[in-house]
């Protein structure tokens, strides 16, 4: 099915390619590198690993919920996610990893299932906010993308694809704009010209940010401190409120 550019088994590969990745650099790490730190505060790199697993059957819970019509939330109720990871995170790294791999599938498979009608259907996440289930796929790529960054293990911002890469800098942006508690700026893609506001939408920007595409993802969801941007007029960048 490709409705409107929205092809969903190219969206599939996508997220088994992206899982591959994520998989090969985990199957490199010592259990020492397993353990040491992310590039998240408090979790170590099994702790990302782990994540990314519960993340996948959450998404699958989801696809099962578009698929019937039975509410499935996306995980269980009170702290069981958060307990989850802390105990899962406690595994040897080669459990951790089949975990990942299996969750994946799952989940991969729960969305080749979908048909014509149920990607339409609406579902919640985590935070009670609906989305229609087309939006699934794109969620779980952004998840292994940005945490594969996290990994902190020599997968950069520098590795992300740049129809992903555009693609969410827009959705990032759209996602300060119109915020208080942002400074008002104009952002400036080198890659395509392209220049996106955020912050208040009444207030004009002070300054232009510029830089590739990657660069300027990178420092606005807070995965880097903005190193190959430039200000104008010249300063150093403004402090962002948490992405998400």
């Amino acid at each position: 099915m490709t409705t409107d550019g929205f092809d969903p088994a190219a969206l599939v590969d996508e997220m088994a390619t992206a899982t591959a990745q994520v998989v090969d650099t985990a199957e490199r790490l010592t259990p020492e590198r397993m353990a040491g730190p992310s590039g998240l505060p408090g979790w170590s790199r099994a702790h990302v690993l782990t994540h990314l697993a519960r993340n996948a059957d959450g998404l699958a819970n989801l696809a099962h919920w578009a698929a019937t019509g039975v509410v499935t939330p996306m995980y269980p109720p009170g702290g069981a996610r958060d307990a989850a990871i802390e105990q899962g995170a406690q595994r040897p790294g080669a459990e951790i990893v089949a975990d990942l791999q299996a969750a994946s599938e799952r989940l991969e498979h729960a969305l080749a299932s979908l048909s014509y009608a149920a990607w339409g259907a609406k579902v919640a996440g985590r935070d009670g906010r609906e989305f229609a289930a087309l939006q699934l796929p794109y969620k779980r790529i952004r998840e292994l993308y940005i945490h594969h960054v996290d990994l902190n293990a020599g997968w950069t911002p520098a590795h992300w694809p740049g129809d992903f890469a555009t693609r969410e800098l827009l959705d990032a942006a759209a996602s300060f704009r119109g915020r208080p508690d942002t400074v008002p700026l104009l952002l400036h893609d080198e890659d395509s010209g392209r220049r996106l506001a955020i912050g208040p939408e009444e207030a004009a920007p002070l300054a232009v940010v510029s830089g590739p595409r990657r660069t300027l993802l990178a420092w606005l969801i807070g995965r880097t401190g903005g190193d190959g941007l430039t200000m104008d007029p010249p300063g150093a960048l403004p402090p962002l409120p948490a992405w998400m």
